[in-house]
C-alpha cells in the first residue's frame, strides 16, 4: 500500500470520527494542526466541533506546548461567536484604561467607574471588560494588565488598545459563559512551533540588565545611590532605559551586565 494510501485511511477514518471530509482534513493538518499525529488531530477535529468554532476559517487552531501536549486556541472572536450563540447573551462592554483617565474598580460589586481624559491620556495600563448574562445577578468583571500581555510586535505594536482589549474580553467570556476546552491565544506565546505561557516566556537581555541594576542600586552604599535611581527612573519614563544606558549605569555603580 502505497504511503498516500495509508494518509487517505487514517483520513477517512478521522473523518467518520469527527464528520470534516478527509480533504478538509489534509488541509487542516497542514495548517492549523501542523506537526500532530492522527489521534492528536482527531482530538482537535472533535474539539472544535464541540464548540462549533471552524479550523477552516481560522475560528480555532492548536499547537503543542513543551511537554508535547496539545493545546487547542481560539481568539477574542472565537470565544465571541460562541458566548453569542448562548441564549444568555446580552452584550458586553471594553475599554482600554490610561494613566490620565479617572478610573476605579470594584470587582465583588461589579462596579467599574471610567471616565478617560482624552486631551491628554497617557501611556495605556489595561483594558476591563464587564459580561453580564441574562439572569445573572452579578457580572462578569475582568481586568488585563498592559505590562503583562504587551507583546511588543506586529498588531501589539500598532493597534495596542485594541489588543489589550481583546484580553480582558476573552477572558471575561470564558468565565461568564463557562468556555472551556480552548484556550485564549493571548495567554501563550509560540516559538519554534511550541507554545509557551506568557508568565514563563525567557526575559530579554534589557530585562535581565534593567533587573541586575535595580537590585544593585537597592545594595549601593554611595552617597549618589539617590541621584542614580533619579536617572533610572527618567530614563525609564522617557523610553531611554535601553542596553547603552544600562551599561553606563552599571560602570558607574561597579558591576557588570
Amino acid at each position: 500500500m502505497a504511503e498516500n494510501d495509508i494518509v487517505q485511511l487514517n483520513a477517512e477514518k478521522i473523518s467518520n470520527l469527527t464528520g470534516f471530509a478527509p480533504a478538509a482534513i489534509a488541509l487542516i493538518k497542514n495548517t492549523v494542526a501542523k506537526g500532530t499525529t492522527d489521534t492528536e488531530l482527531a482530538f482537535f477535529l472533535t474539539a472544535a466541533k464541540s464548540v462549533n468554532l471552524n479550523p477552516l476559517n481560522k475560528e480555532i487552531w492548536c499547537y503543542k506546548d513543551s511537554k508535547g501536549n496539545v493545546l487547542v486556541f481560539a481568539g477574542r472572536d472565537g470565544f465571541l461567536k460562541r458566548a453569542q450563540e448562548s441564549s444568555l447573551w446580552n452584550g458586553m462592554t471594553s475599554f482600554e484604561v490610561c494613566e490620565n483617565d479617572f478610573f476605579e474598580m470594584d470587582v465583588p460589586k461589579g462596579i467599574v467607574e471610567h471616565k478617560p481624559k482624552f486631551k491628554d491620556r497617557g501611556k495605556i495600563i489595561g483594558a476591563y471588560c464587564i459580561i453580564k448574562p441574562k439572569g445573572c445577578e452579578f457580572p462578569t468583571v475582568e481586568w488585563a494588565e498592559f505590562s503583562v500581555y504587551n507583546k511588543g510586535y506586529n498588531v501589539w505594536k500598532s493597534d495596542p488598545a485594541s489588543m489589550i482589549k481583546k484580553v480582558a474580553e476573552t477572558h471575561g467570556l470564558k468565565k461568564a459563559f463557562g468556555i472551556t476546552i480552548i484556550q485564549s491565544e493571548y495567554d501563550f506565546d509560540v516559538k519554534d512551533n511550541v507554545v509557551i505561557p506568557i508568565g514563563e516566556l525567557p526575559k530579554s537581555e534589557l530585562e535581565i540588565a534593567k533587573k541586575k541594576i535595580i537590585d544593585a542600586l537597592d545594595a549601593y552604599k554611595g552617597a549618589d545611590k539617590n541621584k542614580l535611581q533619579g536617572e533610572c527612573v527618567i530614563a525609564q519614563n522617557e523610553g531611554k532605559f535601553d542596553l547603552l544606558f544600562a551599561s553606563l549605569m552599571a560602570n558607574k555603580i561597579g558591576i557588570e551586565l
